[in-house]
């Protein structure tokens, strides 16, 4: 097993040996959230038909058209409506926004630019041939590649599926993900609480984590700092995909975890990541099933989630992109604690002259969950990097899905 690894070099190991899970055909409606298995070409051109994207008349319109235009009205077409006749030269067709261009016309005027009189209407400013007309096909021809597997499917790409009539896709099955929490020291919120007890917020932030990078999740009650009752609630996750544990991670007589991923029958990959705040992470792999065992303080648990476990997630999930690009920014206030470690700061994001600044969070501690609320980003400090001064340009990434 080794021992204090880089983040990049933990990624490369997990991402390495994971594999997106199986498939399913679902219904659009249950789309919403996954990942496309397979990729999606159209079977139509969209818009199917010419359409008018205004209000107006359309017509045949011919170089030299007299200024204003009498025409005969011979036809009204709605939005959803097929022209019931073409348009002959000298006549036109009343038409809504969105109806089909009947044939014979070949333009379409704005109605504040005409006034109609029974059924004639004049044509205050002709327009030119193939005016205000939206060809078919101008936004997607048939055959075109509307989505590539791994995209993850947001609301606009399920509306995307829906207006060129793809009523299934094909998708990855939402992994399975086990969620422990363990300590003596914890209690679960709605019991009273008692002396030397702090109350258990890592079950809710990294349920919500885990449920918004589209997969299910199941909560195992409190488990103690115990070897055998640890195997015991690892066994029953014998259908999840993946377990994330929290609590237990560190180096002390109650710090069992990884003992017990060990005795359980996991390889350990690695223990302990050269950063801060999180440190004491372990991965272990046992067969296709992967166990990730998180530090026990809050803060530190969920910076550690973000840049390793969440990475992880999205490749089993079958994301076409596992890991979050990373960017430059300034800092729009310093942090003066210098560290032989490389610390992510967790930062706000200002905008300021068209730049992003990064605002860290006054109190950085590694057991502080507010540090997280309201933070975008975090801030890559390198090892021995001494003090950030405002205005220094330093790596890094959202805090996102």
């Amino acid at each position: 097993m080794k021992t204090m690894i880089e983040l990049e070099e933990a990624l490369e190991l997990v991402l390495g040996r994971i594999q997106p899970v199986e498939t399913e055909c679902v219904l659009i409606s249950d789309a919403y959230n996954r990942v496309l298995a397979k990729d999606v070409t159209s079977q139509i051109a969209m818009p199917p038909f010419e359409r008018s994207p205004l209000d107006g008349y359309a017509y045949l319109a011919m170089a030299g058209d007299s200024q204003p235009l009498q025409l005969k009205v011979v036809s009204e077409i709605p939005a959803g409506t097929f022209p019931d006749r073409d348009i002959a030269p000298g006549e036109a067709a009343k038409i809504f926004t969105g109806a089909p261009i009947p044939l014979g016309a070949n333009c379409v005027v704005r109605m504040e630019d005409t006034k109609q009189i029974g059924d004639e209407v004049t044509i205050l400013l002709p327009v030119l041939p193939g005016s205000n007309i939206i060809p078919k096909g101008e936004e997607i021809k048939t055959g075109d590649l509307l989505l590539k597997q791994g995209f993850f499917l947001t609301p606009p790409a399920i509306g995307l599926l829906a207006a060129v009539g793809q009523e299934q896709v094909m998708v990855y099955r939402r992994p399975r993900v086990g969620l422990i929490s363990t300590g003596a020291e914890l209690i679960e919120v709605g019991q009273p609480l008692r002396p030397a007890k702090i109350y258990n917020s890592n079950s809710s932030t990294l349920r919500g984590m885990i449920q918004e990078s589209g997969c299910e999740v199941l909560v195992v009650p409190i488990v103690s700092d115990e070897i055998e009752e640890t195997i015991k609630v690892l066994e029953m996750f014998a259908d999840t995909d993946i377990v994330i544990a929290t609590g237990g991670a560190s180096v002390g007589d109650y710090d069992i975890m990884r003992h017990a991923l060990a005795q359980f029958g996991c390889e350990m990959l690695f223990w302990k990541l050269n950063l801060k705040p999180g440190t004491p992470v372990s991965v272990g792999q046992k067969e296709k099933q992967f166990f990730i065992s998180l530090s026990g303080n809050p803060a530190a648990a969920m910076v550690t989630f973000e840049l390793l476990v969440r990475p992880a997630l999205r490749k089993l999930a079958g994301r076409r992109t596992v890991e979050e690009g990373r960017f430059l920014v300034k800092m729009a206030s310093g942090f003066g604690k210098a560290g032989k470690q490389r610390r992510f700061l967790r930062a706000q994001a200002v905008f300021k002259n068209g730049e992003i600044w990064a605002d860290p969070a006054p109190a950085q501690g590694s057991g502080i969950l507010r540090s997280m609320i309201g933070s975008h980003l975090l801030v890559d400090v390198p090892a021995n990097h001494g003090s950030v001064e405002p205005g220094e340009l330093l790596m890094a990434g959202w805090i996102t899905d």
